[in-house]
C-alpha cells in the first residue's frame, strides 16, 4: 500500500471519528436541553461548532488525494483492482465510506431531534412570556404604603 492509499484511509478514519464525536455530542447535549442549563447549552453547542469546523477542515484534503488514489484503488477500472494489495485497500476504503454514510444519516436523524427541541423549547417559551406579559400586574409587587400617621409626621 503507498503513503498516498494510506494517507487516504487516514483521512477519512479521521473524518468518521469526528462524525461520531458530533453525533455523541447531540445525544449528550439532550441532557442541557432536559435541566435547561443554559451555560451548558452553549458550551455543548461551542464544542458542536468546533467539530463541524475540523470536518470543514478535513474535506478538502480528502477530496484532493481521493482522486489521486481512485485509479490506484481500480474505483476507476477492473485491472488496478485485480492487485491483491489493492484489493485489501478497495475493501477497507469500501468499508470506511460505508461507515461514513451511516454516521451521516446517523447525523442527520439527530440533527431533526435537536431541531424539534429547539423548535418545542421556543414555543415553551413564548408561552411562558405571553403568560408573564398577561399576568404581570397581577403578580406585581406591591407598593410599598406608609400608615396616615407616619405620613402626616412626615409632613410636619
Amino acid at each position: 500500500m503507498n503513503a498516498e492509499i494510506q494517507t487516504y484511509l487516514e483521512l477519512l478514519e479521521r473524518h468518521l471519528a469526528l462524525l461520531r464525536l458530533l453525533a455523541r455530542e447531540f445525544v449528550e447535549g439532550r441532557k442541557e436541553f432536559m435541566a435547561l442549563d443554559v451555560d451548558g447549552m452553549y458550551r455543548r453547542i461551542s464544542e458542536q461548532e468546533e467539530l463541524c469546523r475540523q470536518i470543514q477542515r478535513l474535506q478538502p484534503a480528502i477530496l484532493a488525494i481521493q482522486q489521486k488514489c481512485a485509479a490506484e484503488l481500480g474505483l476507476g477500472g477492473a485491472a488496478a483492482a485485480l492487485q491483491s494489495e489493492n484489493r485489501e485497500s478497495t475493501g477497507r476504503v469500501a468499508r470506511i465510506l460505508m461507515e461514513i454514510g451511516k454516521a451521516r444519516t446517523e447525523l442527520g436523524r439527530l440533527n431533526q431531534i435537536h431541531a424539534a427541541y429547539l423548535r418545542r423549547s421556543r414555543r415553551t417559551a413564548n408561552v411562558l412570556l405571553n403568560f408573564i406579559g398577561t399576568y404581570a400586574m397581577t403578580y406585581a409587587r406591591p407598593m410599598e404604603s406608609t400608615p396616615p400617621a407616619a405620613a402626616a409626621l412626615e409632613k410636619s
